[in-house]
């Protein structure tokens, strides 16, 4: 599936130009998270994501030219790689975690909160800590990307804000994704937030809460993306309600 520039601007409030930079972007080559992609943001909410959230990034006052400086977009990149080869069992996710601490050596931005982040992501069960994580750990399974932050000057108030709203835009993603893959993860045995916030009903419930208090935190900085993400939840939970009075 194409993701256009029009899309990200007129659907989730993407600036323009930051849009067209990720959608023009070249795919990276021997990068485990592109890998057999032709576009570079594609279909998926874990392509979708970048741009989403470095737009608000922008939003918080990160101008463009630090967010999409090369090195930076590079450094990105390879933080997305190594998260795979982690996700795919090729590399330990204590050798990723070391990986992507010695990529930001060289880059020192933000050095207490990569520790603060090295800690958390350390912990066995990512359980929530300071203000990192969810009480749900299958909702914390995507929070390597925050390494991003280390590399990006920013204030304390920005790096609280952009946890804040990073949580609100990812777990959001996570749970539609959940939603969607409840049965099959379930019969699996695969980590999924349904079956952790109660399984049937109650899950669903407590996923569509968790929903509806992300898109209030999101249209605080961005109305459209709000909206558009509401009009996702309404279609699932339509076709939730269906199956259970089925």
């Amino acid at each position: 599936m194409y993701i256009s520039v029009r899309y990200l601007r007129d659907r989730m409030g993407v600036d323009e130009s930051l849009a067209r930079f990720f959608v023009d972007r070249e795919v990276p080559k021997d990068n485990a998270f592109w890998k057999g992609r032709l576009l570079y943001i594609g279909r998926g909410n874990g392509f979708v994501s970048i741009p989403v959230y470095y737009d608000l990034l922008r939003r918080l006052g990160v101008s463009k030219e630090i967010l999409l400086a090369e090195e930076h977009i590079l450094l990105m990149q390879d933080i997305m790689h190594y998260a795979i080869l982690a996700e795919c069992k090729q590399i330990s996710f204590q050798e990723h975690l070391e990986k992507i601490r010695q990529l930001l050596v060289a880059r020192p931005h933000n050095e207490l909160f990569m520790q603060e982040l090295l800690d958390f992501l350390s912990q066995p069960i990512l359980k929530p800590a300071g203000r990192l994580g969810m009480a749900v750990p299958a909702l914390n399974r995507a929070d390597v990307f925050l390494f991003i932050l280390c590399d990006i000057p920013l204030s304390g108030i920005q790096i609280d804000n952009a946890i804040r709203y990073w949580y609100a835009l990812h777990s959001s993603y996570l749970l539609m994704d959940d939603l969607v893959d409840y049965a099959g993860d379930k019969e699996a045995g695969e980590e999924n937030s349904v079956v952790e916030l109660g399984d049937s009903e109650k899950g669903f419930g407590h996923a569509f809460k968790i929903l509806e208090e992300n898109a209030d935190s999101l249209s605080e900085i961005n109305d459209a993306l709000s909206d558009f993400l509401k009009e996702q939840w309404a279609d699932l939970r339509a076709l939730f309600s269906k199956m259970h009075r089925n």
